[in-house]
């Protein structure tokens, strides 16, 4: 079948039943959408495109891009769009793409520039048209001149990049079919059923999981401009629906909306609540099906996998917080690095096999290469099965950071911050280092109303985790920064965060008079400038070794007792200055003396230290 005959046959069954709705747009029932099928075959043959035609919707979410896809991908192949992109990266996916045409809104003066660009048609999409212009004949057949086979791409989606240039994902019209068969089946959707779509349907989360899973089914859809804190309510109260579908970053807003109007939100119930796109907090998950009173589902899949892999099932089936469920739309397993199956508890790479699997990248011979393994696709994920079945994601295997020869999964170091009681969100991530290869960092927003600093943070985490584990820096920010769909570029983090702190330095304070000594003993050691009080030894180079040179050189110097590891709890010339100030305190008249040489320095002699060395 392809999403053409679907659409027919749905008609034939139900048409007067509610399919798609929408803030401030009339309903549509599955008979409106086929007549929608049936004018855009003649609309697209008018431009002279057909089945095999790639025609680039470029759209915000909403009604027009719910309808724009299921009517184009019905005939010729859509290749999905992000429209916030800027020009130039359009332009470039466009190219690589090898679209026909480009649709926009009337007056869409992107658009139009980008097929001109391109040399291609510009088509602007008439939705009041679609929806109530003339159609040849009332049978839903309509329009059913030749047109794509099961097999053939109806819908061309872009990976997330956060391993490098954004790859083309073609799907077939068997692939998606398939997969919403298989979401909706293990969801168990009916035509009483209603869903609220808060993800981009240019991702496959959004397209399959939130738009066609519920369309198989029969059900309703409601397809929002995308997540709004301020409207959120007024849809609850004014569509009713029965679930909705989001990423981790869309969850923990909602959770942050109903903590901040006191618990309240309208008094609707829903059957289920589902996840996916990216691990969910345990402990989301607890606020979720508290405020909720309703199960949470968190699934695992991917673009190539058309959304769904694996999946927690509905009671009364036995929900596991923290995995991601059992298999459930394809085979999966877990091997070592020579592809031999892994025993449970142990991780290894996780591959997939199965109906809604990809074919391959597009114009990727060297990448389709890597992706298959006899058969199978490399997800590039790592993971393990418990004695159940059930598969627990540790993390990316292009996010795993290498600290001089420890693999460190970023996922275990995020969830012992997610465990300390002033985090609100954590993500760990890799950062260049001369002596280590990588090191580790992490970024985490606070809760609502706590405070804490990024020393405390560390400190709390000894004891929780392996001392190697824990971040050299803990960055505390109002968000952390994630791709479309939520997706977290944790090998991006890094460039940002830098970034955003290079930005903000001018306002930095000034050293101390023991801060410019410490300074000094840093930038001495690690052959690097130590321009700021929150620079940080391990961040800047330093390592074990050099960490026990540095408490050597102090203890043997000014007559103290500092151990390695004190350097590495509080490695910033601020935090370390603290904690030689209070070992000078305690020692004898080496220290006294040390003291009085400290509080002689003038500021003069403090810029001295700092960049002439004497």
């Amino acid at each position: 079948m392809t999403l053409r005959h679907w659409v027919a046959n749905h008609a034939l069954e139900r048409p007067s039943l509610c399919a798609l709705l929408a803030p401030g747009c009339p309903s549509v029932t599955f008979g409106d959408l086929s007549r929608v099928v049936s004018r855009a075959d003649a609309w697209l043959a008018s431009n002279g495109l057909s089945a095999g035609s790639r025609i680039a919707v470029c759209l915000p979410q909403g009604m027009a891009l719910a309808l724009a896809m299921l009517a184009i991908g019905c005939h010729a192949t859509v290749v999905a769009l992000h429209p916030r992109l800027t020009e130039s990266e359009l332009a470039a996916l466009l190219s690589e793409a090898r679209a026909d045409a480009v649709l926009g809104l009337p007056d869409d003066a992107l658009a139009a520039r980008l097929a001109r660009r391109q040399r291609i048609a510009s088509l602007s999409l008439d939705l009041q048209g679609l929806l109530s212009g003339p159609t040849e004949t009332d049978n839903a057949e309509t329009g059913m001149r030749e047109g794509p086979l099961p097999d053939d791409t109806a819908f061309v989606l872009f990976t997330s990049g956060t391993t490098g240039r954004p790859k083309r994902v073609p799907l077939t019209h068997r692939q998606v079919l398939a997969s919403a068969h298989n979401i909706a089946r293990h969801l168990a959707l009916t035509p009483d059923d209603r869903g609220l779509c808060l993800m981009p349907l240019f991702h496959s989360h959004g397209l399959v999981g939130g738009l066609l899973a519920p369309l198989v089914a029969g059900s309703s859809i409601v397809c929002t401009p995308g997540f709004d804190a301020a409207a959120f309510r007024a849809w609850i109260a004014e569509f009713a629906p029965t679930w909705y579908t989001a990423a981790p970053t869309i969850h923990r807003a909602i959770a942050d909306l109903v903590q901040n109007a006191g618990g309240a939100l309208p008094t609707r119930k829903l059957r289920f609540v589902r996840s996916a796109s990216s691990p969910l907090p345990p402990d989301l998950l607890q606020r979720l099906e508290s405020f909720w009173n309703a199960p949470v589902i968190e699934s695992y899949g991917m673009t190539e996998s058309a959304t769904q892999m694996a999946s927690n099932p509905l009671p009364p089936g036995l929900r596991k917080p923290g995995s991601v469920g059992v298999p459930a739309g394809a085979a999966l397993r877990v091997v070592d690095a020579d592809g031999r199956e892994q025993p449970s508890g142990i991780a290894g790479s996780i591959l997939a096999r199965g109906p809604v699997v990809f074919n391959g990248y597009e114009d990727a011979p060297s990448a389709n290469a890597e992706a298959f393994k006899d058969g199978w696709f490399v997800t590039g994920d790592r993971g393990w099965f418990d004695a159940d079945g059930y598969l627990y994601i540790v993390g990316r295997e292009a996010d795993i950071i290498n600290r001089g020869g420890e693999k460190l999964a970023p996922l275990e170091i995020e969830q012992a911050l997610l465990r300390l009681p002033a985090v609100a969100q954590a993500a760990a991530y890799p950062v260049p280092h001369p002596t280590l290869g990588e090191d580790v960092h992490a970024a985490v927003v606070l809760e609502r109303g706590q405070t804490a600093d990024s020393h405390a943070l560390r400190t709390a985490l000894f004891g929780t985790i392996a001392n190697f584990k824990i971040p050299a820096r803990i960055h505390i920010l109002n968000e952390i920064p994630t791709g479309v769909g939520g997706k977290l570029q944790r090998r991006r983090l890094h460039e940002t965060i830098a970034r955003d702190a290079a930005a903000s330095n001018d306002g930095a304070r000034t050293f101390t008079p023991i801060e410019a000594r410490v300074a000094r003993l840093f930038a001495r050691l690690l052959r690097r400038p130590v321009t700021s009080p929150d620079d940080n030894f391990l961040a800047l180079g330093g390592d074990s070794l050099s960490a026990a040179h540095l408490t050597q050189l102090v203890n043997e110097t000014w007559g103290v007792e500092l151990s390695t590891a004190a350097v590495l709890a509080a490695p910033t010339v601020v935090a370390f200055a603290a904690l030689l100030q209070v070992a000078i305190d305690d020692a004898d008249a080496l220290g006294d003396a040390l003291q009085n040489e400290i509080d002689r320095l003038t500021a003069d002699d403090v810029e001295r230290l700092l960049h002439h060395g004497a």
